[in-house]
């Protein structure tokens, strides 16, 4: 099954191609087996193994075989591992997944990725992120706020969890979270970008 390239990163030969190398490259500790992949990504298994031949091929993936289990990861000694991770990173992480999501939920004023994916999203050095911390600005109502990060995690592979503040008692720094919140990395995803202190 062939599918047309994405419109976010148009220089991969399909979305599913995209798709695949950002699941694999979004967990680059994790090896995937190929079967999972296609579960995950809901993608023709025949499809997901005829793409990961050719990403380990040009040495983008690495393959092991366990029993009957193709594992796949990234090639960390490819030299095109940085900049690819970052691409994919910027392109199908969080970051438009959570603004795509986010702006169609009444209430919210402005949000954030903070921790520790934010951190290795701005360059600091640290280990990989388990989750995705989420500031939510505002007063959303927080079941669709659940079910908003539930799909979320669901499509990024990432348990995105959400806090919610008030403008005011974010603007009023009334507590010591919200202070070290403001000294440390904070990726913005909606509007209030320049008001953040």
């Amino acid at each position: 099954m062939r599918t047309e390239a994405p419109l976010l990163l148009p220089l991969f030969r399909s979305r599913g191609q995209a798709r695949l190398l950002a699941r694999v490259f979004l967990h680059p500790d994790e090896r995937r087996s190929l079967n999972r992949l296609a579960r995950e990504l809901e993608l023709d298994p025949a499809t997901v193994q005829r793409e990961a031949e050719r990403l380990e091929e040009a040495g983008i993936l690495r393959s092991e075989r366990i029993g009957r289990a193709r594992l796949v990861q990234p090639n960390e000694n490819s030299p095109f591992f940085p900049e690819l991770q970052g691409l994919l990173l910027k392109a199908f992480g969080p970051v438009p997944v959570l603004k795509e999501r986010l702006r169609e939920l009444a209430g919210v004023e402005d949000a954030f990725i903070y921790g520790s994916w934010a951190s290795r999203y701005a360059g600091e050095p640290g280990e990989a992120p388990g989750d995705i911390d989420l500031l939510v600005l505002g007063r959303p109502d927080r079941r669709k706020l659940a079910r908003l990060c539930r799909e979320a995690s669901e499509e990024l592979g990432f348990e995105v969890n959400p806090t919610v503040l008030s403008p005011s008692d974010w603007d009023s720094d009334a507590t010591g979270f919200i202070r070290s919140l403001k000294d440390q990395p904070l990726i913005p995803l909606l509007a209030r970008v320049d008001d953040r202190g």
